[in-house]
């Protein structure tokens, strides 16, 4: 998946320098290793900053809301989604933005990697689809399926439904048996 953040930065560089979009929002790094926060860019020469991991959990849409400048965002499966649905509700124009579509194989679960770590995670890194992380029991590396977010594991959305430029390639969804056993434990 963090594969896809040259594409991600030459998609949001090009749109900059073009002058198609005012800013673009995405990811940067965050101030702890396992977070990643928000960024408005407005300079092409700003977009070095993104990043794209499974840290990258947070719903970018929250930033759309009563904007009146041309937008590029970011945008995984469940984001498209919500994009779809500000658009709908005239929350924002769909002619303000153009929207980076990004296939997404899940983001991890932030409370999962401390226990991986043993405590405070010190070092985050992501190679395919492992993650690395650093920290009071040392180092442990582990398939990014094994720390995925509740909702990553069944989501049936991992493409955007809507984008103007996808900086990847499409990955399979998933089918899982049963979406809502969560749902079905707490009612029995």
């Amino acid at each position: 998946m963090s594969g896809n953040i040259d594409r991600i930065k030459e998609i949001a560089r090009g749109l900059l320098e073009s002058e198609k979009v005012d800013v673009v929002i995405g990811f940067k790094k965050g101030t702890l290793p396992v977070m990643s926060e928000p960024t408005i860019i407005r300079k092409a020469s700003d977009t070095k900053d993104l990043i794209w991991d499974a840290t990258c959990r947070l719903n970018l849409c929250n930033y759309l809301t009563g904007r009146k400048d041309r937008i590029g965002i970011i945008a995984k499966g469940c984001d498209a989604r919500n994009i779809v649905g500000h658009i709908v509700e005239n929350k924002i124009k769909r002619d303000q933005l153009v929207i980076i579509g990004v296939p997404c194989t899940g983001m991890a679960d932030k409370k999962a990697l401390p226990d991986l770590a043993g405590g405070e995670v010190t070092a985050y890194a992501e190679a395919g689809d492992q993650i690395t992380v650093k920290g009071p029991a040392g180092e442990k590396t582990v398939s990014r399926a094994d720390v995925l977010q509740s909702n990553c594991r069944t989501c049936i959305q991992r493409n955007p439904v809507i984008f103007d430029e996808m900086a990847g390639e499409p990955v399979e969804e998933l089918a899982p048996d049963n979406r809502f056993a969560d749902v079905e434990a707490i009612a029995s």
